[in-house]
């Protein structure tokens, strides 16, 4: 009786231990996957944070362009450029395409700025040079919300790539985000 006692209290020790270790084990899961999420909605956070930065922009750009546009009408196209630039940064929807646009929007930046000073110096005023400097200061913006994005991006990334998070992404279909193009903006000389 003794043994058996013994060996019923073994079976009960062993199942114990296994309902531990399996309790254990989808607690991690569920833990991963919530932490998957969480990492998630702040990708979205960042991406919104992201669009209104360019947006802050954009409405920098639109006192710029309302003040020269009408006297640098030899260069329209210049105008142009930034305004197609402007109107794919609205289109698009996707981290890939949104740092792409970027990208052309302030190459376009670049290149207006660059005409006015070399073909219109006369309208650098004061008032300009405030815009400009806003211009400064909405870029800097923008490379700050674009890293905050990329470093939770790199995070998302990591969580779902490695185990556990990769056999959670098979089943719940999370699939890895692109990180924005950050612009140098201490290469750019004018």
């Amino acid at each position: 009786m003794a043994k058996e006692k013994k060996k019923s209290l073994g079976l009960w020790i062993t199942l114990g231990i296994i309902g531990f270790v399996i309790l254990l084990m989808v607690g991690s899961l569920v833990f991963v996957e919530v932490s998957i999420h969480n990492l998630s909605t702040s990708l979205e956070q960042k991406q919104t944070e992201v669009i209104a930065a360019y947006e802050a922009r954009s409405k920098t750009l639109e006192k710029l362009t309302g003040m020269i546009e009408s006297k640098m009408k030899l260069n329209s196209d210049v105008f142009t450029r930034l305004e197609r630039a402007e109107e794919a940064l609205e289109k698009a929807e996707d981290v890939k395409a949104l740092s792409d646009a970027n990208l052309e929007v302030d190459s376009a930046i670049d290149n207006l700025i660059f005409v006015m000073r070399d073909k219109y110096y006369y309208l650098e005023t004061p008032e300009v040079w405030e815009i400009e400097d806003e211009i400064d200061s909405a870029r800097s913006r923008i490379v700050l919300k674009t890293t905050d994005y990329n470093d939770v991006a790199k995070d998302y990334n990591f969580a779902i790539e490695n185990f556990p998070g990769d056999f959670l992404s098979s089943i719940f279909g999370h699939e890895g985000t692109e990180t924005f193009q950050i612009v140098d903006y201490d290469d750019i000389t004018f």
